[in-house]
């Protein structure tokens, strides 16, 4: 197995440790994982079970992130691991996120070279939560901003701000899974007490980084009412920006919510209608709707990039709206 000392952890009394990567901030005892499953206390020391292993890879749009507003219609290699900081009531990928599964040898160079085929535009931390192969992505991550590939990072967004800010240099864009506003609902819907995702956000901005938001809706986690959703809109336009996009994302049964019913797509028109009072970029996922999938010029309405799934048509040229000349909010 491919092991590594693990980073942003202090050694305590009796060969505990206690990991200070995220918020959750687990005392470890020897012989034991943290609630993430893969670091580990190997002898008083913080281990990394899976540096340099991968469950899963493969060339994925990168409108599947989803990033509609970043390199639109283009391709990136992905990759992910076991273990999560989070235990999502949701999770569609518990199988690898909230378990131990067969991986396969994959040292950062070897994630390099694939990186670099089939016309990818660089390399995805995703799948399981990033946050938690903290040592390998930012050595990967290095590897690939040497070669002027593109790093992006899909993750919950809960990490400490040290360890963030290690990271920041490296990765290009973000997609941060907003799963609530408030710590209630992140102590009932993830079991995080103390979530830091709200100044993570913040600080993604700051550091001119680019940044999606997803919210998945849940039935009875999230009240379905426009109060509620102008909530989110109101807090996202005023932190961070009304151009940054929206992702509001229907619900399937999946994991320990398995006997819910899915979203009705209503609620999802009804809070799109809400936030796009409030910002300029709002989209509805796992529901087929060209409409709410396209992005328009927030000037004067016109189609910029038309998407149905993940056929993608791109409509603007030099980074201009063709009908009014507004710069468009895209990486491109």
């Amino acid at each position: 197995m491919a092991r590594a000392v693990a980073a942003y952890w202090e050694p305590m009394e009796n060969n505990q440790v206690k990991c200070i990567l995220c918020p959750r901030e687990c005392v470890i005892l020897e012989g034991l994982s943290g609630f993430c499953l893969v670091r580990k206390n190997e002898g008083g020391r913080l281990i990394s079970t899976v540096y340099a292993e991968i469950t899963s890879g493969g060339y994925d749009p990168i409108e599947k992130k989803p990033l509609y507003h970043f390199y639109p219609g283009s391709v990136i290699f992905s990759i992910g691991t076991n273990g999560c900081n989070l235990d999502c009531r949701s999770c569609q990928n518990w199988q690898i996120s909230r378990r131990e599964t067969e991986r396969e040898f994959f040292p950062p160079r070897m994630a390099v070279e694939y990186a670099g085929k089939y016309n990818s535009i660089g390399i995805a931390y995703t799948y399981n939560d990033p946050i938690v192969w903290f040592e390998y992505v930012k050595d990967t991550a290095y590897l690939i901003k040497e070669t002027g590939l593109i790093n992006v990072m899909v993750t919950n967004g809960n990490i400490n701000l040290q360890p963030l800010k290690e990271l920041l240099p490296l990765i290009d864009a973000f997609n941060v899974d907003l799963k609530g506003m408030t710590k209630k609902y992140y102590a009932e819907f993830s079991l995080l007490s103390n979530p830091n995702v709200w100044q993570v956000c913040e600080e993604i901005k700051k550091a001119g980084k680019h940044l999606e938001l997803t919210k998945l809706v849940v039935p009875k986690f999230d009240e379905f009412t426009p109060e509620y959703f102008e909530k989110f809109a109101k807090w996202i336009a005023e932190n961070l920006g009304k151009d940054t996009p929206l992702h509001l994302s229907r619900f399937f049964p999946a994991y320990k919510l398995i006997n819910f019913m899915p979203t009705p797509v209503e609620v999802l028109n009804m809070a799109y209608d809400v936030c796009r009072e409030y910002l300029d970029y709002v989209y509805v996922g796992n529901v087929p709707d060209r409409t709410r999938e396209s992005t328009y010029c927030p000037e004067c309405g016109a189609l910029l990039v038309e998407r149905v799934g993940y056929d993608v048509v791109v409509h603007f040229k030099n980074k201009k709206c063709p009908k009014c000349g507004r710069d468009v909010d895209f990486v491109v």
